[in-house]
């Protein structure tokens, strides 16, 4: 308290100033961090495995596939959002074809994601609160942890989680943090609601659980009259032509996206996600009190008499809308997107401040304690993203970086592990296994073959450089293939010549890389009648010959 009374002024000054000069000292500081940022990621490539979930190789797959001219949805089937593919073909254009394609891509992510930030809330909080939301997005970006685990869990797993928080809080924060009220309303309120429009086409290729949720944000914004009608049409404008934009140059059917996504949804089941719905309340409904002491505070001090309950609302469906993506994803825990939240509390309490008779001490005291909670639900997720990219450093600098022989010898050089980390165990298993199925190509593989990979994810074609068979899957996962929904089976084996499956029948991890389950189990009878051949078995895989009957024409 001493020190509030006694540097008052100083304190409420660099929580709240919005002065050019300030903003353009946020500016200097963000484009430095992104540059550092940059720099170590493309310095130290890709990150250091240490993890259990192999799913980083599906995206590899996937911009593989783009890379030799196969298109998502048209020629394989996909059950979550493109986006993640394509950031992994755009590492792969620009040189990279192991897991520094993912990093690379993603650098390119973080810049773009850290400087919109930074032009959007320019024009709608302090340069502080400008500077930190900007980097706590550019972060969640592009680190390489998986949310909800701990910050040496470093895998690009569920990435399209990290992008879809991103862009929904960029979203949420057009929508939500109006503009200052000093500012004339001219052509920028017109390019925000075309970047509202842009976000949320972004999110429809991310995953289709935040696609939805954007779309009810931008329904509340409408109903709580935050956008004028044309602010509502040209989102909406915007997000069409993103949209068409997007199937033009990717050359994607929005016929057959819009099949993928169905086939998915009838996949998922809603008895099966209500278990991890009830534990994230659980975990997370303690949270929602102190939301609400911000939508308290800033009811109590209103200028003008208004009613209390809009901003309780605000921040509560932002909170119920984090939980249900939470569970509907699996993950663990961890809930950035609550951070927008509180940006909005602090933000509203900020401005009340301005126009407040109280003492100066106590106008401190109000942003501080704004600022404090925005903090609390902000550097979690921050702290933990800057620890993983120092552990990554770490790692890197004292060379414990290990790959397999065998892995050495292909594309996917960089598909390391650390040597000395905490899941060693699990992660050396999983590189032994992927090696087993590279020398097994190796003995087998032809011009002439034309391989289709049906198990969790297949880092093989990449690694091998193998032209992958038009048809087959990215990912084979109970998520998107149940015997109740899944694509036609003549479409998944497509024009392949040979087909690879994981042998063993227990889960991946204790298995090593095989599905768990065989792929008879979503197709029964229909998988028997291809007469598949056997032309290897190794411990963990099954090579098979596909009948010139059973192959498809593309």
């Amino acid at each position: 308290m001493y020190v509030l009374r006694q540097y008052h002024e100083r304190i409420n000054g660099f929580i709240c100033s919005d002065t050019r000069k300030a903003f353009a000292a946020a500016w200097v500081l963000l484009a430095v961090a992104l540059a550092l940022l940059g720099a170590v990621f493309f310095w130290m490539g890709a990150p250091p495995m240490n993890g259990e979930h192999p799913d980083t190789p599906m995206f590899l797959d996937g911009g593989w596939r783009i890379l030799n001219g196969q298109v998502p949805h048209k020629d394989f089937y996909v059950y979550w959002g493109e986006f993640p593919l394509y950031v992994a073909w755009l590492g792969m254009k620009l040189g990279h074809h192991g897991v520094g394609a993912i990093t690379c891509g993603n650098v390119f992510v973080m810049a773009a994601v850290g400087l919109a930030a930074m032009t959007i809330l320019r024009r709608r909080t302090s340069a502080f609160y400008a500077f930190l939301f900007s980097l706590f997005l550019a972060l969640l970006a592009v680190a390489p942890r998986p949310l909800g685990e701990h910050h040496d869990f470093t895998l690009y797993d569920m990435i399209y989680n990290r992008y879809g928080e991103t862009f929904l809080a960029l979203l949420g924060v057009v929508l939500f943090l109006p503009p200052e009220p000093a500012l004339k309303k001219n052509w920028a309120d017109g390019v925000e609601a075309g970047f509202a429009g842009c976000c949320l086409g972004l999110l429809f290729f991310c995953k289709l659980n935040y696609f939805a949720v954007g779309t009810g944000f931008f329904a509340l914004a409408c109903l709580r009259g935050r956008f004028t009608a044309k602010q509502v049409f040209l989102g909406l404008l915007s997000a069409a032509v993103f949209l068409k934009l997007a199937l033009i140059l990717t050359g994607i059917p929005f016929s057959s996206l819009w099949g993928d996504y169905r086939i998915m949804m009838a996949a998922q089941s809603f008895g099966k996600r209500l278990p991890f719905l009830a534990k994230q309340i659980a975990k997370g409904i303690l949270f929602l009190p102190v939301l609400w002491l911000l939508a308290w505070e800033i009811s109590k001090k209103q200028n003008e008499p208004q009613p209390a309950w809009p901003h309780f609302l605000l921040l509560t469906v932002i909170f119920g809308s984090e939980l249900c993506l939470v569970a509907t994803n699996s993950q663990i825990g961890e809930w950035p997107l609550v951070a927008l939240a509180a940006l909005y509390g602090a933000e509203i309490i900020r401005r009340q401040t301005r126009h407040m008779a109280e003492e100066g001490f106590f106008i401190t005291v109000r942003n501080s304690g704004a600022a404090l909670l925005l903090l609390f639900f902000l550097l979690p997720t921050l702290a933990t993203d800057l620890k993983t990219i120092r552990y990554c450093i770490r790692v890197t600098v004292q060379g414990h970086r290990f790959t397999s022989e065998t892995l050495r010898s292909t594309r996917l050089n960089d598909f390391c592990i650390d040597s000395d980390g905490t899941r060693t165990l699990v992660a050396t298993k999983f590189m032994e296994t992927v090696d087993e199925g590279i020398q097994l190509l190796r003995r087998r593989a032809s011009p002439q073959m034309r391989l289709a990979v049906f198990m969790w994810s297949d880092p093989l074609h990449v690694a091998l450089g193998l032209p992958p068979a038009k048809g087959g899957v990215v990912g084979w996962s109970w998520t998107g293939i149940t015997a109740r929904s899944h694509p036609p089976l003549k479409r998944l084996v497509g024009n392949a010549t040979h087909i690879l499956t994981g042998f063993s029948r227990g889960d991946y991890i204790d298995a090593g890389y095989g599905l768990g389950w065989e792929c008879r189990a979503p197709y029964g009878a229909e998988w028997d009648a291809l007469h598949l051949e056997v032309v290897e078995r190794t411990p963990h895989f099954t090579l098979w010959k596909v009948p010139e009957d059973q192959r498809q024409q593309f």
